[in-house]
C-alpha cells in the first residue's frame, strides 16, 4: 500500500464520484416514481369526474316527474302486517 498523498486524494475523489452517480441513479428513479403517482392520479382523476357525471345523470332523472315507482314497489316502508 503506498502511503504518497495523491493516493488519498484520488480515493476521496472515486468516493464522490461513485456518490454522485448513486445520488443521480437514485433522484432518476424517485423523478420516474413521481411520474407515474401523478400518471396515475391523473387517471383516477378522470375515473372520478366520469363517475360524478353518471351520478348526476342518475340523480336528475329520478327527480323527474312522470318517474316514480308505484306505491306497491314502495320498498319496507309498506307494512307487512295482514290487513
Amino acid at each position: 500500500m503506498s502511503t504518497e498523498p495523491g493516493d488519498n486524494v484520488h480515493q476521496r475523489v472515486t468516493r464522490l464520484e461513485e456518490t454522485a452517480m448513486f445520488a443521480d441513479q437514485t433522484s432518476e428513479a424517485l423523478s420516474g416514481e413521481i411520474r407515474n403517482i401523478a400518471e396515475s392520479i391523473e387517471t383516477l382523476a378522470r375515473r372520478l369526474v366520469a363517475l360524478e357525471t353518471r351520478l348526476t345523470e342518475i340523480a336528475d332523472r329520478e327527480q323527474e316527474p312522470g318517474l316514480q315507482p308505484p306505491p306497491h314497489s314502495a320498498g319496507p316502508d309498506i307494512s307487512r302486517d295482514p290487513i
